[in-house]
């Protein structure tokens, strides 16, 4: 594991997935009402601060009310970070 790398992949990840929330006019409070996940759990994550499961993206998608794919639509930077 490469930590430094992974922290800047994390911190890009939940950037996005706070654009994503905000554009839906949806709190943190909203998005963990509607699935498997905290609030402290979805600020962590926004903010870069949490690594998650392959369980807990499936959740955040369904929280969002968002196909997974939308999730992963974005131009993230992790070829550059190899």
């Amino acid at each position: 594991m490469n930590e430094k790398r992974d922290r800047k992949r994390l911190e890009e990840f939940g950037k996005f997935l706070k654009e994503i929330r905000e554009n839906l006019s949806l709190s943190q409070d909203e998005v963990a009402s509607g699935c498997d996940v905290t609030k402290g759990n979805l600020s962590m994550i926004e903010n870069g601060k949490k690594d998650f499961t392959f369980s807990t993206f499936l959740e955040l998608a369904v929280g969002l009310g968002v196909h997974p794919k939308e999730l992963l639509d974005h131009q993230f930077n992790f070829l550059k970070d190899k």
